[in-house]
């Protein structure tokens, strides 16, 4: 990276989608539009107090060619109060321009904006040490890209082989990692789910593999760069594809010693429980504490009890709250008539009436209505 580079922290961030989100909300949006800009705030004090720059990699805005207005006022407010870190925006699809121009434009006055064409920007943290990035947008030709080897690529797209949520429906191809070219590490947006790529070893003859975030740091223990791509994930959760995934929050990552940890946020999840006992669902009910302030969706198959009854009842307990009870569906008990394609219709309904003898019923009678409705 170079001596004058030196121990540069960059907080990476992407897929905020700052948005009034109705799903699940209770007021029409508002309380899911705040779970984002807490996010935001978050990400920005990560950033101050590790004296680090902070950049987001694309996808900062929903919908893709027009801001909600509360939600660009919100965000603008939020960025203008951290003057002291240094800020980058590199477009996202969701970032893109519509009819009042650059989604990304309303901030060129508290950050740096890559729109359209890849560029080199130089980033710094609080104490003034810089780093350059090789900014790529989702439009970006990447057939046009001189990468230089030695700089990290900060970029937003959709890579081969990534990982995806459990209802992410594109089709699982993408863009190949080489055609950003070499560089020391990438960090990625577009993909929700927060992972890393480990490139692949000759010497092992390991392929290149993907890896989720489980917990908190580190993601990478200090040490050379060798090609890594990282995912930062969304922030925080944003629907119910993305139930279940692992903590989510923002990449700390120092570019000089190699060290990546991922800072987890404060922010509701989206929870889904198969539940199949009557002991498993009385613990749920225990310690239903711990999913306070979250989005829950209980799906129950065991037998019944009044502990269900008491399961139905809990929507105040969580921002919101379904439980289903899915039971086996009912098994046909019919016996099975001897027919055959050569049959005719006559004698496949007497196999049937023979089989299939209905209680207190002349099997004489049935076999007659059986003829008139299919004459």
């Amino acid at each position: 990276m170079g001596q004058a580079e030196a121990e540069v922290k960059i907080g990476f961030t992407a897929d905020f989608h700052i948005h009034p989100y109705r799903l699940c909300s209770r007021d029409g949006g508002h309380d899911r539009l705040l779970d984002g800009l807490l996010c935001l705030r978050q990400s920005l004090d990560l950033a101050r107090s590790a004296r680090a720059a902070w950049v987001n990699c694309g996808d900062f805005k929903m919908p893709k060619t027009s801001w909600p207005q509360e939600a660009l006022t919100g965000s603008h407010e939020i960025l203008r109060k951290y003057p002291d870190v240094d800020k980058l925006f590199v477009a996202g699809n969701h970032d893109a321009t519509g009819l009042g121009g650059s989604g990304l434009a309303p901030f060129r006055d508290c950050a740096q904006v890559v729109e359209s064409a890849a560029e080199y920007v130089r980033v710094k943290d609080s104490s003034g040490l810089a780093v350059t990035l090789l900014c790529v947008p989702w439009d970006a030709a990447l057939d046009s890209l001189s990468p230089r080897g030695d700089v990290p690529v900060v970029a937003h797209g959709f890579l081969a082989g990534s990982m995806l949520g459990p209802e992410d429906l594109r089709i699982a191809k993408g863009t190949s990692v080489e055609a950003y070219g070499s560089f020391p590490f990438a960090v990625f947006g577009d993909v929700h789910k927060g992972q890393w790529r480990r490139p692949p070893d000759p010497a092992l003859g390991s392929p290149a593999t993907w890896f989720p975030y489980f917990s908190k740091p580190p993601v990478r223990k200090p040490g050379a760069w060798s090609g890594e791509v990282f995912y930062t994930g969304s922030p925080y959760q944003q629907s119910w594809g993305e139930r279940n995934d692992p903590p989510k929050g923002g990449l700390l990552v120092d570019t000089d010693t190699g060290a990546v940890s991922l800072e987890p946020f404060l922010s509701p999840r989206f929870v889904h429980l198969e539940i199949s006992t009557v002991a498993d669902l009385e613990l749920f009910l225990k310690n239903r504490g711990d999913y306070s302030g979250d989005f829950v969706r209980v799906v129950y198959s065991g037998p019944g009890s009044s502990v269900v009854g008491a399961a139905e009842h809990l929507g105040d307990s969580f921002r919101s709250y379904q439980f289903i009870v899915r039971r086996p569906p009912a098994q046909r008990s019919d016996s099975r008539a001897d027919v055959h394609a050569g049959m005719g219709m006559d004698e496949i309904l007497a196999g049937y009436v023979a089989a299939n003898p209905l209680p207190d019923a002349d099997p004489a009678v049935v076999l007659e209505a059986g003829r008139r409705l299919v004459r």
